[in-house]
C-alpha cells in the first residue's frame, strides 16, 4: 500500500510540474507588447503617414516624393542630380504593398469577419462600413499610384500573404475597371454609424471621403481619353452624379507636424543637404503672367529676384548656381543665386494636398470641353476660371490679385489651346502636392510643354520617362510571371508606354 501511494505521488508531482511548465511556457510566449488583435483606427493612422513620407515611407513611395516632383519638373536638383536625369531605371514597389496595402486589407479583413468585426478593437474606431469604405478607397488611390507609376502590376493576387508569393501581374486595363468598381461601391457603402477614429487626412467626415473617391473617378476617367474614350466618358457622368469636391475644404490635405517624426520632407532635406531648387520651368511660366502665386512658390535669390535652376543642369553649367542654406529656427536665410523652395511650401508642418478641388474643376473643364458633360466650351471656361480662383484661394490670393491674373492674356480661356491651358493651369496648381498625378497627365496629354528631351538625360532616349522599371526582385522572385508581363506590356524599361498612354 505504501508503495502504491509513493508513486501515485509521483503521478500527482510529475502532473503538477508538466501543468505547470505549460503554463509558464504559454505565458512566456506571449508578448505583452503585441497586442493579439489588430488596432484598425491605428493601422489607418499608419496608412496615411507612409504615404505622407512617415512611418516607414519612403523617397519614392511618399505622394509628394522628389522623384515625382522630378519628373514633372517643380524641382531641380542640385546636386546629385541623377534622378532628374534620369539615371535610376528600377523603382520599388515592394513597400507599398507590405506596408498601407497590408493594413488597409486588415482593416477590410477585421471589419468583416465575424469572429473580428464585433471586438473593442474593431468597433471603437467607427463602425464596420465606415472602416471598410475609407480603406477600399484609400487602397484604390495607391494602386492607382502604382499602376499609373508602373503599369501592369500585380493586384488581383496581391495581398494574400504566404497564401500567395508570385502574385500574376494584371493588365492595366483590368485593373482600372476594378478600381471603379471599388470606388464606386466604396462610397456608397458609408452609413450613419459611428465616425471614424484615426483618421487624419478628413477627421472623419463622410461626405469627404465620398468627394475624395468620386474625384478620383473622374481622374481615372480622363485618363482614358485617348485609348477608350466611350468608357472614360460614360465613368466620368458617373462620378459627377455621385459627388465631386466641392469647396477647398475637401481637399484630401496629408498634414505634416512641427517634430521631426512626422515633418514636410523638403524641410527635412533642407535641415542640411539642399538637394533641391525651384527648377527654371516653374518660374519661368510663373514670370510670365506675373502670377501672384511665385513668390508662395518660391524665394528671393541674394539678388532679390526669382530664378529657377535650369532642369538637368550638369557639370560645370550646374557649378555655376548655388541655392544657399537656411536656420529657420533663428530666422536666417542665405540665399544663393538660384531659388529654394519658399518657406510657405517648405516649413516643417507645411501641408501638402494629394487632390484638391481646384483639380477637380480642372477636370471638369476639360470634360465640358471634350463633350463629356453638358455646356461645351462656355462651361469649360467657366469651370477653367473656376478652378484658377480655387487653385489661389487655396494658396491665400484673394481680391484684385485675381481679378488681374485672370485677365492676363496667356491666362484667359481660349477654345483653340483649351486642353493645353487646362493642364498647364492644373501643373502650376499642383505644385509640390502629388507629382505623379502631375507626370501622369504630362504623359497623357504631352503638357505642359515641359524639357523633352532632356539634353544632359543619361537613359537611352533622353525623354522624359513613359513608366518606371519593375523591381530587380520581381525579376529574382518572381521570374514566370515578370517574363509574361514583358511580353504582354512591352520592354521593363522606361520608354514603354503603359495602357492608357497613347
Amino acid at each position: 500500500m505504501k508503495k502504491f501511494f509513493n508513486k501515485l505521488l509521483l503521478v500527482f508531482i510529475a502532473g503538477a510540474v508538466i501543468t505547470s511548465c505549460k503554463k509558464i511556457t504559454n505565458e512566456t510566449n506571449i508578448n505583452p507588447n503585441q497586442p493579439v488583435n489588430l488596432s484598425t483606427g491605428y493601422a489607418l493612422t499608419s496608412a496615411l503617414q507612409f504615404l505622407g513620407g512617415t512611418a516607414g515611407g519612403n523617397a519614392t513611395t511618399n505622394i509628394n516624393s522628389a522623384a515625382g516632383e522630378l519628373y514633372s519638373q517643380y524641382l531641380s536638383e542640385t546636386f546629385y542630380n541623377n534622378e532628374s536625369r534620369f539615371a535610376l531605371a528600377q523603382y520599388d514597389y515592394q513597400t507599398y504593398y507590405t506596408g498601407p496595402l497590408a493594413d488597409l486589407q486588415q482593416i477590410i479583413t477585421f471589419n468583416t469577419d465575424a469572429a473580428t468585426k464585433d471586438l473593442a478593437t474593431t468597433v471603437k474606431f467607427g463602425s464596420n462600413a465606415n472602416q471598410i469604405a475609407s480603406a477600399r478607397i484609400l487602397k484604390a488611390f495607391i494602386f492607382l499610384t502604382i499602376t499609373d507609376r508602373w503599369g501592369d502590376i500585380p493586384y488581383s493576387e496581391a495581398l494574400k500573404g504566404n497564401k500567395n508569393l508570385s502574385p500574376k501581374f494584371d493588365a492595366q486595363k483590368d485593373i482600372y475597371t476594378d478600381l471603379f468598381k471599388e470606388l464606386t461601391e466604396a462610397q456608397a457603402q458609408f452609413d450613419d454609424g459611428a465616425t471614424l477614429s484615426g483618421d487624419i487626412l478628413f477627421n472623419g467626415d463622410n461626405t469627404k471621403w465620398k468627394h475624395w473617391a468620386n474625384t478620383l473617378r473622374a481622374v481615372m476617367a480622363l485618363r482614358l481619353s485617348k485609348v477608350d474614350a466611350l468608357t472614360g466618358s460614360a465613368e466620368f457622368k458617373k462620378a459627377v452624379a455621385d459627388g465631386l469636391m466641392t469647396s477647398n475644404d475637401d481637399n484630401a490635405t496629408y498634414h505634416y507636424l512641427a517634430e521631426q517624426n512626422n515633418e514636410n520632407p523638403f524641410f527635412g532635406n533642407y535641415r542640411s543637404r539642399y538637394d533641391y531648387a525651384v527648377s527654371d520651368q516653374v518660374v519661368d511660366r510663373l514670370k510670365t503672367n506675373a502670377d501672384p502665386r511665385l513668390p508662395l512658390y518660391a524665394e528671393k535669390t541674394a539678388g532679390g529676384t526669382y530664378v529657377g535652376l535650369p532642369y538637368g543642369a550638369a557639370g560645370d553649367e550646374l557649378d555655376g548656381y548655388t541655392v544657399g542654406n537656411r536656420d529657420v529656427s533663428q530666422g536666417i536665410f542665405r540665399p544663393g543665386n538660384v531659388s529654394q523652395i519658399s518657406l510657405v511650401y517648405s516649413n516643417q508642418s507645411t501641408p501638402t494636398t494629394w487632390t484638391s478641388y481646384a483639380q477637380t474643376l480642372f477636370a471638369e473643364a476639360e470634360a465640358a470641353h471634350l463633350g463629356w458633360i453638358p455646356g461645351g466650351d462656355a462651361a469649360a471656361a467657366t469651370f477653367y476660371t473656376n478652378a484658377i480662383t480655387q487653385s489661389l484661394a487655396q494658396n491665400g490670393v484673394t481680391g484684385t490679385p485675381v481679378t488681374t491674373y485672370l485677365a492676363k492674356a496667356g491666362v484667359v480661356f481660349n477654345p483653340a489651346t483649351a486642353v493645353e491651358q487646362i493642364i498647364t493651369q492644373k501643373w502650376l496648381a499642383n505644385y509640390l502636392g502629388n507629382g505623379w498625378e502631375s507626370w501622369a497627365e504630362y504623359r497623357r496629354t504631352g503638357f505642359p510643354k515641359l524639357l523633352d528631351p532632356v539634353p544632359t538625360a543619361l537613359n537611352t532616349d533622353k525623354h522624359i520617362p513613359r513608366r518606371q522599371q519593375y523591381p530587380q526582385s520581381e525579376n529574382d522572385l518572381n521570374k514566370a510571371n515578370y517574363n509574361e508581363v514583358i511580353a504582354r506590356q512591352g520592354p521593363d524599361a522606361l520608354s514603354t508606354h503603359v495602357w492608357w498612354d497613347k
